[in-house]
């Protein structure tokens, strides 16, 4: 009876061992066709976009998704996120920013939006430092949130604070 017992212990144990196997091949299968439907999913979208022709059409698409939708405008966010973002390739972008628009480039636009947001936590939050406001804003330094403000103001981001928050 033991000697049974003991060859059906083996068996189950080999039987558990198989669908542990099955399963992380199932799971294994699953994931891979979660990321190929996503893949196919953003190449379709980019492949809709990929002939707008009217560039002030896509401009708008752009600041529509960037500003309408208060995307993080983290250091590292540039091209590739936009045009991922809007669906079209890095080189549409690039082209579209160097001749239809005053910044010259992506760029400087996001720089612009990272100085409009930090200028805008300035004046809604008094009590923030200068630190969180860049960060928060998409600088990588203060010194570099320092001297945009410096640049396109003439002032200090603290003095900035003052002249908005006499309190």
């Amino acid at each position: 009876m033991n000697v049974s017992l003991a060859a059906a212990s083996e068996r189950l144990m080999a039987r558990n061992d198989e669908l542990e196997r099955r399963l992380d091949t199932y799971f294994n299968v699953r994931m891979r066709v979660n990321w190929l439907k996503d893949l196919i999913r953003r190449h379709r979208e980019m492949m809709a976009n990929a002939d707008l022709r009217d560039d002030d059409e896509l401009l708008a698409l752009v600041e529509a998704r960037i500003e309408g939708e208060d995307i993080p405008l983290p250091p590292e966010f540039g091209v590739k996120d936009v045009a991922e973002l809007v669906g079209v390739p890095q080189s549409r972008i690039t082209d579209l920013y160097k001749k239809k628009t005053v910044y010259h480039s992506l760029d400087k636009y996001l720089d612009f939006l990272r100085l409009m947001r930090a200028l805008r936590l300035l004046r809604e939050h008094p009590t923030y430092s200068i630190e969180a406001i860049a960060h928060d804003a998409g600088f990588t330094t203060v010194r570099t949130l320092n001297r945009k403000i410096q640049d396109a103001l003439g002032v200090t981001p603290g003095e900035f604070r003052v002249m908005n928050n006499p309190d």
